[in-house]
């Protein structure tokens, strides 16, 4: 009676499914929570544990392999709306996991006995001369469809692509003389004479802008895409003016020079004082200066408007390419004790767009930051040269700061913070085992190591890079364990180990860990890979995200609480370490 109550006890604690029948069986289901909602998707992964784990199990009637542990995962077919998984042991337990497969947002019924529904334009937009204005609905196939942009087109054709799809589509190019004009885009079916239609207008209102406007960021760390939905193209501080040239769906195009554009969202700017200048250079360079610095070299390029940048890592230094810049800089001021910046290059590349190349050795770039300066009208580029570890036999990592962040925080609740095993253990836990034991490691090897997290208090995602940086680190690693996505098979491939970088400084070390992961650790190889994660993207130090081995397979998650392990993991990290300053292994 006491072990059923602990166990009941354990199940409301991390909100799981639990059946304890007369016959002492119990199922729990970790994952998906209860009242989960998941994608449209055919079939998802669905894990958690029984016991005893020498009963049979099936769920929904299909069987499932259960470890020895107790611990399973499935992936099995669900349908759309309020879905049941249903589990059944062999000796009669059952126990039930309810969630919700999202259906496709059905047609909202407008106007008229046909469904019709316009798409495009569910926010306030802005567009210039040139651009086009794409219209698409989606209604009753077969149709004859229409759509209106206010006084500027009415009832021009809708194709409807491909025939009997159901999906409809048009576009206008903006004229010069429309500027000014403000609308509703809307669409409707024409009906015969005896027949009913079907129309809807746009939940945004266009607006055909006369010039361009010019907006500032408002805060730090703003991004900006190569498009609506693109990849990453740069970083901004706050204050960096931009010239916008359109709205949509909640974010604003860019023109940074004649050929080149991105997109920012809406709320990470606002308007800002000045005229707009896409056709003339905003600001000047002037004179660069060197200054030899206890991290390497910092350079101030005089500029008097804080404008949009851009930098790049070379194989010999850093490319920093300015917009909405003019070059007027004679003269480069070198710091004779600085070792660091071989030379200083630059050229006008186009209309507005000015490159500066800081050159090194090659790879003697450590890492860097670009900021403006507060006090100067300058733009401020501190270049960081490399460490230099005592390599002694004895302590060869002294000298060097390590900070380690283990991944995610603490919380309990569905959405968990991170993965969560069919055993019930939390990322966030073996992530910190792991970090301790590689802590002790590098301790060993003399290194002084930081901890972004040291027990179990909550620490923002965005937070851990600034505070790595202010930790004074030399080298990051955020330790991680994997999982899969909602819909994904679980067993559509070999599931282990995989390393990512995002900077090319990065990458060395990435590939060092990842040689003594290949070496040392028995899971499959998922590759050094190249990751678009935020803790990775840190450009002041070398830094990489270490993803382990899978929390959602029984056996790895066992593996994953086992010490042994996690100081295997520690070891071969450490190794890597190692190997990526060609230091002497004392162990």
């Amino acid at each position: 009676m006491l072990m059923n109550s602990r166990l009941k006890l354990f199940g409301a604690v991390l909100g799981l499914s639990v059946s304890v029948p007369a016959s002492a069986g119990q199922i729990n289901f970790v994952y998906p929570a209860e009242g989960a909602s998941i994608p449209n998707v055919p079939k998802t992964c669905i894990f958690g544990n029984i016991s005893p784990s020498t009963a049979s199990l099936t769920i929904n009637g299909e069987k499932v392999t259960v470890y020895s542990n107790g611990g399973f995962i499935a992936y099995l077919p669900v349908s759309g709306g309020d879905f049941v998984f249903k589990g059944e042991l062999s000796d009669g337990t059952t126990a039930q996991r309810k969630l919700n497969v999202r259906r496709p947002d059905p047609l909202r019924v407008s106007t008229g006995a046909l469904s019709l529904e316009l798409s495009s334009y569910p926010s306030d937009a802005e567009v210039m001369p040139g651009d086009y204005i794409r219209v698409s609905v989606d209604g009753t196939p077969g149709r004859e469809g229409v759509f209106s942009l206010g006084k500027l087109l009415n009832d021009a054709p809708l194709s409807e692509i491909p025939a009997g799809s159901g999906k409809y589509y048009g576009s206008y190019k903006v004229r010069r003389e429309d500027q000014g004009a403000e609308f509703f885009p809307s669409a409707r079916f024409k009906a015969g004479l005896f027949a009913h239609g079907a129309s809807d207008k746009a939940k945004g209102r266009v607006t055909v802008l006369g010039s361009p406007s010019i907006v500032e960021t408002s805060t730090d760390t703003v991004v900006l895409r190569d498009g609506p939905e693109g990849g990453y193209m740069m970083f901004l501080p706050k204050g960096v003016k931009l010239v916008s040239t359109g709205r949509l769906n909640g974010m604003r195009r860019i023109a940074l020079s004649p050929s080149a554009e991105g997109w920012v969202e809406d709320v990470k700017v606002q308007p800002a004082s000045g005229a707009p200048y896409p056709f003339g250079p905003a600001a000047e360079t002037s004179t660069i200066h060197l200054k030899q610095t206890g991290f390497g070299c910092s350079a101030a390029v005089g500029i008097y408007e804080k404008v949009p940048f851009v930098a790049e890592e070379l194989a010999n230094g850093l490319r920093v390419t300015l917009y909405y810049t003019n070059l007027h800089t004679n003269y480069v001021v070198y710091d004779s004790s600085d070792t660091l910046v071989k030379n200083v290059s630059f050229r006008q590349t186009g209309v507005n767009t000015a490159q500066i190349d800081f050159e090194t050795a090659p790879g003697a770039l450590w890492g860097y930051n670009i900021s403006y300066s507060t006090s100067d009208k300058a733009l401020e580029v501190d270049l960081r040269a490399a460490p230099k570890p005592s390599m002694s036999r004895s302590n060869p990592l002294s000298g060097l700061t390590i900070v380690l962040d283990p991944g995610h925080s603490p919380k309990n609740t569905s959405p968990y913070d991170g993965a969560i095993g069919p055993m019930g253990t939390f990322e966030y836990q073996v992530n910190m085992a792991i970090a301790r034991k590689l802590n002790e490691d590098l301790l060993a090897l003399g290194a002084s190591v930081q901890m972004t997290r040291s027990g179990d208090e909550t620490v923002a995602l965005a937070d851990r890079p600034g505070k790595a940086k202010d930790l004074g680190g030399d080298l990051f690693i955020s330790i991680h364990n994997n999982a899969i996505g909602d819909g994904e098979d679980p067993f559509s491939q070999p599931r282990g180990f995989s390393i990512f970088h995002y900077q090319r400084h990065s990458m060395d070390l990435a590939a060092a860990v990842h040689r003594s992961y290949v070496k040392n650790i028995p899971l499959p190889d998922e590759g050094l890979r190249y990751g678009d994660y935020l803790v990775a993207r840190m450009t002041w130090m070398p830094a990489i995200l270490v993803e382990s081995a899978y929390m959602i397979f029984p056996d790895q998650e066992e593996m994953l609480n086992s010490p042994g392990f996690q100081a295997r993991l520690a070891s071969a990290i450490t190794e890597g370490v190692l190997d990526f300053f060609n230091a002497p292994d004392k162990r």
